[in-house]
């Protein structure tokens, strides 16, 4: 074990645990594999190794791919809709610096559930992270050819051909805000015009919260939800010495609003926002994946 060689890793892992992330929708599982690429590393005879950076992310791609294989049946049982683990920005970035990133948005990351494993990392690898084509044959052991249609099908399902945020970060945040004041308002029409008419919200409780086990279309079902169910919440937080507190928080990309309870995170909403309307709401309910807001 060198310093050289930890060096090394070290200027690699951001890029890292960013790709490992995208493939399996888990930090947890993106940061135990990207341990085991160090150690791979480590162990490996560098000498040999031409491109450290290709052969770290070569690794990291392969595990990832091997535990997405049998996460996608696990989540075949999972209890109502399934989302990601959120991705926090990282707490050393000032806020006012955060920009969005539709690359790791919740919405991008529920798409790509669509995707077979080696479409996944072909999209991945080459729509976010510009691999070459040939690059990607070495990684996933198949041809050019084969990776560009892989990449290509991806693109197709994924119906998602530019990755840039409609909005400014100040426009989303203006959004998210507009969007709360209206529920705390309680009037139906002002949070009516904020959404798609097919807007959709999205709930992941896994079974062990509270939350609705299919998608909820429409923007009037949505309505009436926030109304009854998150209005009382926000209402709440307004009050001296509360004991239900909102925050604003970034995560996968974007400002999103966490509710705490008792000092506890119970839900984290994320907002997609297309042609100046909401046009997807998900909010994460299972405390499993809750736990990473713990430290934010």
């Amino acid at each position: 074990m060198t310093a050289a060689a930890l060096a090394t890793f070290e200027a690699a892992r951001a890029q890292l645990i960013g790709l490992a992330y995208r493939i399996t929708g888990s930090r947890t599982e993106a940061e135990d594999i990207v341990q085991e690429t160090c150690l791979k590393w480590l162990a490996a005879d560098q000498a040999v190794i031409q491109v450290p950076r290709a052969w770290l992310m070569k690794v990291a791609t392969r595990l990832s791919l091997d535990y997405l294989k049998s996460a996608r049946v696990q989540r075949m049982s999972y209890i109502g809709p399934w989302l990601p683990e959120p991705f926090l920005a990282d707490v050393q970035t000032p806020e006012e610096e955060l920009e969005l990133d539709e690359s790791i948005s919740m919405a991008l990351l529920v798409l790509l559930e669509q995707l077979s494993p080696a479409e996944r990392a072909s999209f991945i690898l080459h729509d976010l992270f510009q691999y070459r084509f040939e690059e990607i044959a070495d990684i996933l052991d198949r041809s050019a050819s084969a990776c560009r249609k892989l990449a290509s099908r991806a693109r197709a399902k994924v119906g998602r051909q530019d990755l840039q945020p409609e909005l400014t970060r100040d426009a989303h945040l203006q959004m998210l805000n507009a969007f709360t004041q209206a529920v705390k308002q309680g009037e139906t029409a002002p949070l009516v015009s904020l959404l798609q008419d097919e807007a959709t919200f999205v709930s992941d409780g896994g079974g062990k919260a509270l939350a609705a086990r299919k998608i909820v279309r429409g923007s009037a079902l949505i309505t009436r939800f926030f109304l009854k169910t998150v209005r009382p919440a926000l209402l709440a937080a307004e009050n001296p010495d509360p004991e239900i507190v909102i925050k604003i928080t970034w995560f996968n990309g974007a400002p999103g609003l966490i509710i705490y309870q008792a000092g506890q995170p119970v839900s984290a909403f994320q907002f997609q926002v297309a042609h100046n309307k909401i046009q997807n709401i998900y909010v994460l309910r299972n405390p499993d994946k809750l736990r990473l807001f713990h430290t934010s």
